[in-house]
């Protein structure tokens, strides 16, 4: 082990040179606005993400309700502005009433994907509220796979139902006087996939079937939007699914996980080829549907989309395959916080096409929160997804950074992402800098009157391989500072394996 952690620090030290970095801003070159619904997460009826993780009645620090409230406090901290349920792949066996009503009556089946045993004691009404308390919008996945249309259209109207009708009232007769108001529903997920428990594997299938179900879903409740399935990497499936449903979806999804393969940087190598892949899908999706909607048929009786089709990138993070189930229960490390804020900044270079994000998951399985029965802590990966939610908001601009490449990799030393929110007359600049040493850059912002330096919100690891354990809950290996600018001037020095939130003062003109 000396030997490797030896040869790690020499690779370090021998690839980085006492460069000076550029860093280009145009104010003027926008590359859309970031959508509120791209820092959001997910959970699924997996492992102990749902049951022994949001919600556990057999544990001491749950309420009486059997929500742990030590992990509510930290999802409220994490504010996802979006919250996906209930798969993920486990949808395909899914049946939205095995989860409502009285808890003794719900319908306990085995886990035909995941393993185990759900009670569906966590079910669409828990969920809805477990939103509202975290201050979430919830998207619904609905199972199209041994569901039924007609079961999707009484989901949604269980859910948004107004009007004296039998799912209205049941849903009022469980306690909910009120719709829940979903307005956004996934038609499946992966259904490409031959391995799993669907069977839509043809895209002309998955095609038509979803005529089926888009049109009972939107007469039962007009105003929701439907995203339908797209696939990584499968640009025949996703000209398919866009030219067939042109007119009535509103979103095509992608998932992109990304892992270690080889060296320590090889990560954001990963994430790199991620982003190219979500430019192509961008590219499918102008080529392949239409805006405005042309020839809408008056006899679906509901209306066409208003708005371009967007990406929802419904499922990204990192998954290195550590432990069960799947691989999926994984220890992250600072590097995974540098490698998730390299992951927001790609998101955020292709704001005009992607509409909608979520980190998979949240709790327990791939999870910025773990738990164990005694106590739970933020991982590493918890603190960039925080904070980018908190400060990266408005447009995102055209960025561009000039610095040395590190020895044999394709990936530079830092990466940097602009926002602008013009209405609060603010610049954030932020840049993860993977190098071992502090790098400065002289930076310079163009398509503005003024710009200036007022503050830097600073995040550290304590170690590249530092992580937030269960057997030390109150340690924090994540080092947080704001550092407030006196002296604003047009560089600034990010140090070493950090993730820096530059934020300036600015004039418009």
């Amino acid at each position: 082990m000396k030997k490797i952690f030896f040869s790690l620090s020499m690779l370090f030290c021998l690839t980085v040179h006492a460069q000076k970095a550029v860093i280009n801003v145009n104010a003027g070159e926008s590359r859309g606005q970031v959508s509120p619904f791209v820092y959001g997460q997910f959970i699924e009826y997996m492992g102990r993400c749902i049951e022994g993780g949001v919600y556990d009645p057999t544990s001491s620090l749950s309420r009486q309700d059997g929500i742990r409230a030590d992990v509510l406090e930290k999802a409220r901290d994490l504010a996802p502005t979006m919250l996906r349920f209930p798969g993920g792949t486990f949808v395909k066996t899914f049946h939205w009433e095995d989860g409502v009503g009285p808890l003794p009556e719900r319908r306990a089946s085995k886990n035909l994907i995941w393993g185990g045993i759900n009670t569906f004691r966590f079910g669409t009404c828990e969920f809805i509220q477990y939103c509202h308390e975290i201050g979430a919008e919830p998207v619904l996945v609905v199972n199209i796979s041994t569901g039924s249309p007609d079961e999707a259209a009484h989901w949604v109207e269980y859910c948004n139902g107004t009007d004296n009708t039998y799912y209205a009232n049941l849903r009022r007769k469980h306690g909910y006087e009120q719709p829940f108001n979903v307005k956004y529903w996934a038609l499946g997920n992966e259904e490409a996939a031959e391995p799993d428990a669907g069977r839509h594997q043809n895209p002309d299938d998955y095609v038509k079937d979803m005529w089926h179900f888009i049109k009972l879903m939107k007469l039962t409740d007009p105003t929701i939007e439907l995203i339908a399935d797209g696939e990584r990497g499968n640009p025949e499936w996703n000209k398919k699914v866009l030219n067939g449903l042109d007119g009535a979806i509103d979103y095509i999804s992608f998932h992109g996980y990304v892992d270690t393969w080889q060296n320590p940087y090889s990560i954001f190598e990963r994430i790199d080829g991620v982003e190219r892949e979500l430019a192509d899908m961008a590219r499918q999706v102008s080529e392949h549907s239409t805006f405005p909607v042309k020839d809408w048929k008056k006899w679906y009786r509901f209306p066409a989309r208003t708005k371009p089709v967007k990406i929802a990138l419904d499922e990204w993070g990192i998954w290195e395959k550590q432990d069960p189930p799947y691989g999926t229960t994984n220890t992250y490390e600072w590097r995974h916080a540098l490698a998730t804020a390299w992951f927001i900044n790609a998101i955020l270079r292709q704001a005009e096409y992607i509409g909608m994000a979520n980190w998979a998951q949240m709790v327990n399985i791939l999870a910025p929160i773990m738990t164990s029965p005694e106590a739970s802590v933020r991982q590493t990966v918890f603190f960039p997804l925080r904070e980018y939610r908190k400060r990266a908001q408005g447009e995102s601009l055209s960025t561009k950074v000039d610095v040395q490449q590190l020895l044999g990799q394709k990936v530079a030393a830092l990466n940097c992402v602009a926002t602008l929110d013009r209405e609060h007359s603010c610049l954030t600049l932020c840049v993860v800098n993977i190098s071992p040493k502090a790098t400065e850059a002289s930076i310079n912002i163009e398509g503005l009157k003024s710009a200036r330096q007022q503050e830097a919100f600073v995040m550290t690891g304590t170690a590249l391989d530092a992580k937030n354990v269960l057997a030390k809950p109150d340690q924090n290996v994540v080092s947080m500072s704001t550092q407030t600018i006196k002296k604003a001037g047009d560089s600034f020095t990010f140090p070493a394996e950090s993730v820096v939130f530059l934020k300036y003062q600015i004039v418009q003109q």
